[in-house]
């Protein structure tokens, strides 16, 4: 019980902390995800100043756009690693590459998913999303490190027949 209570919540919060660094280091690494991310941005922060220079409130579109934001930020490091998370727990999955993997996995499609990809992604969002497949990966594993070693409740001894 202390597991849950203490030890899981740890280790998701260490884990989507370091899912955030991991997601700026790989918005260093690759240019479409850099690009991404700070010319996103860049854009946001312009369409509002312009629409407020018109004279038209900006607050509507800073509140969508935030929102898309925070889903997507929610899609990519939190959700994944919870479910996958929960997932171990239950079925008491031990492996690290079970649990990297299968976050990895989730932290690439949720957001596709989300944003309903109806093409074939282009190169650039092929890296973009190997980008978030790796984030994901990483969120993982530092799970995994933490909590996941253990998942599943006490390990328990082989029981030797007779």
């Amino acid at each position: 019980m202390l597991r849950w209570l203490l030890l899981i919540p740890f280790a998701l919060l260490f884990a989507i902390g370091s899912g955030l660094v991991a997601l700026l280091i790989a918005g260093v690494a690759s240019p479409d995800l850099g690009l991404l991310i700070g010319g996103g941005f860049d854009r946001l922060i312009s369409a509002l100043f312009d629409q407020a220079e018109r004279g038209f409130d900006p607050g509507p579109t800073a509140e969508a756009a935030f929102s898309l934001l925070g889903r997507l930020g929610f899609a990519i490091l939190v959700l994944p690693v919870v479910l996958v998370a929960i997932a171990s727990e239950l079925f008491r999955f031990r492996s690290g590459l079970i649990q990297s993997g299968l976050t990895g996995l989730l932290a690439a499609l949720l957001p596709l998913a989300m944003l309903g990809m109806a093409r074939a992604p282009r190169a650039g969002e092929m890296q973009v999303v190997a980008a978030l497949l790796l984030v994901g990966a990483a969120t993982g594993f530092v799970y995994w490190l933490i909590a996941g070693r253990g998942a599943g409740g006490e390990k328990r001894e082989p029981q030797r027949q007779a």
